[in-house]
C-alpha cells in the first residue's frame, strides 16, 4: 500500500491525491492549502505557523530534542500502519542536512520503497540489477553510488558499458534518456530523474 508524507519544505502540489497522507510538522500547512486532510500529523510542530490546523486531527507530538528527525518518525509511523511504499514531499530544497539525512535513510533501508518528490525531480534508490525505465516526463537523470559499481547505460546521450563508477565520481550527472533507458548496475544507486535541466523548462 502507498502513502504520502509531506514535510515542511514547500515543494508544490502533490502529484497523487488518491492516496492517504501524513503531515510532517509544517507540512500540514501545504496539505491544508491543497485541501488534503491527513491521516495524522506528526512532529514537534516547531515549524507549523497555523496551530489551529491541528484541530480535529490525530496528532502525534514529539519533543524538539530527540534522536530521530520528524521525517524519520513519520516514515516509522507509516510502516507501523502497514504501508510499504512512500511518496515523500517537502524535503528537497530546504535544509541540506535534513535532505542528506533522508538520502542516508534510503541507503540504510533498501527494503522500503521511498520516492522523494519536488516540482521537477524524483529521487529513489535503484537496487542493483537490470532495469528498464520509460522516459516520460522525467527525461533527464543522474546517479550516484556509495560503493564501487559496474554500470552500463543504454539509450541515453552518454551511454556506458561496464564503467566502474566510484563513490564521489560526478561522471553520471545530467544525462538524458531516449525511449526506454536500460540500466545494469552491480550496486544500489541513488537515482535522480528530472523533468528539465537548468533553471527553466527547456534549458
Amino acid at each position: 500500500m502507498k502513502i504520502g508524507l509531506y514535510a515542511s519544505m514547500n515543494n508544490g502540489d502533490v502529484f497523487n491525491k488518491d492516496i492517504p497522507y501524513i503531515a510532517v510538522d509544517g507540512g500540514l500547512e501545504h496539505l491544508h492549502r491543497q485541501s488534503i486532510k491527513p491521516l495524522c500529523a506528526i512532529g514537534d510542530f516547531d515549524s507549523l505557523e497555523h496551530k489551529e490546523y491541528l484541530e480535529g486531527l490525530e496528532v502525534l507530538t514529539f519533543p524538539t530534542h530527540k534522536d530521530e528527525t520528524d521525517t524519520e518518525l513519520a516514515i516509522s509511523e507509516a510502516l507501523d500502519r502497514g504501508y510499504d511504499e512512500i511518496d515523500l514531499y517537502g524535503v528537497i530544497g530546504g535544509r541540506i542536512d535534513h535532505f542528506l539525512g533522508v538520502l542516508i535513510y534510503l541507503r540504510q533501508h533498501p527494503d522500503i520503497k521511498i520516492t522523494l518528490y519536488d516540482d521537477i525531480n524524483r529521487i529513489y534508490l535503484l537496487p542493483k540489477g537490470k532495469h528498464q525505465i520509460g522516459c516520460t516526463n522525467y527525461k533527464y537523470f543522474s546517479c550516484f553510488t556509495e560503493k564501487t559499481c559496474a554500470l552500463t547505460l543504454k539509450n541515453c546521450d552518454y551511454p556506458l558499458d561496464g564503467y566502474i563508477l566510484e563513490p564521489h565520481d560526478p561522471l553520471c550527472i545530467s544525462n538524458q534518456c531516449h525511449g526506454i533507458l536500460t540500466i545494469e548496475n552491480s550496486e544500489d544507486l541513488i537515482f535522480i530523474e528530472s523533468q528539465r535541466i537548468g533553471g527553466t523548462y527547456g534549458e
